[in-house]
């Protein structure tokens, strides 16, 4: 018996590895998405900037032709107020200088606000300048690790299958029938439970005394009064098995 128990935790361990390793190939597409998405973001802010800096030199350049022609109309202003003989002409000459000196001093302030968006963009650039260079290499180099890790988690999976089908297959017909069934059962699929100290891990319930020590016997198969697991006792002076280290908290029937 202490060999069949030995048996039901390792086909407990491989079916909570395989469950693992489901979720996980079942997430495949969101996990996948999640790296495009952090590139794209990456992407995107330096798209950003580099627009937000290409629309200010544009920006700046317009408004630089918009001072040349103010003055050209400022200087002209200036001549007519020179040769004017009328008040009136001089009145306009004078207003006709003032609005066009006015609209100078706003377009320099609008090109002095350009020059900064430029410089501010400029130098955010240069900070990603790295990351600007190696984004692409970085987003293919991620993604074929990803690529990777799939194929060992999938490669992983299929052998976890083959030898859960042969520990399951070399366990009697009353013992592995009892294992399945428990194992559909119970919500978190564990069937297996160490009981330490005790009690269940699983369930963390306290054991009969009687219950414990057919337990180390291990002479048979024993299950736990409250939750039902197959109970098993590893031996403190060797590495314990894992069937039942593995979110006890879970134990919910």
């Amino acid at each position: 018996m202490k060999a069949e128990l030995q048996q039901l935790v390792a086909l407990q361990n491989l079916d909570t590895n395989i469950r693992r390793l489901e979720a996980e190939l079942e997430a495949i597409p969101e996990r996948r998405a999640e790296i495009e998405k952090d590139f794209d973001q990456r992407a995107s802010q330096i798209r950003t900037l580099e627009n937000r800096r290409d629309e200010a030199r544009q920006t700046r350049a317009r408004l630089e032709n918009e001072i040349a022609d103010q003055r050209i109309r400022a200087e002209r202003a200036d001549r007519n107020l020179m040769s004017s003989r009328k008040q009136d002409e001089y009145t306009a000459a004078i207003r006709e200088a003032d609005a066009a000196r006015k609209q100078i001093s706003a377009l320099e302030t609008q090109v002095l606000e350009q020059m900064e968006i430029f410089d501010q963009s400029e130098s955010a650039l240069a900070e990603r300048a790295e990351e600007i260079k190696s984004l692409n290499s970085d987003r293919e180099s991620r993604l074929q690790d990803f690529d990777k890790e799939t194929k060992l988690q999938t490669e992983k999976l299929a052998a976890d299958r083959l030898e859960r089908e042969r520990v399951f297959t070399a366990l009697s017909k009353p013992i592995s029938s009892l294992y399945s069934r428990i194992s559909a059962r119970i919500r978190d699929g564990v069937a297996v439970a160490e009981a330490r100290n005790g009690a269940c891990m699983a369930c963390f319930m306290s054991l009969r005394p009687q219950a414990m020590a057919e337990v180390r016997r291990g002479e048979e198969v024993i299950t736990c009064d409250n939750c039902n697991r197959i109970l098993y006792y590893a031996p403190s002076d060797r590495t314990p098995a894992t069937a039942t280290s593995a979110e006890p908290k879970m134990a919910h029937t």
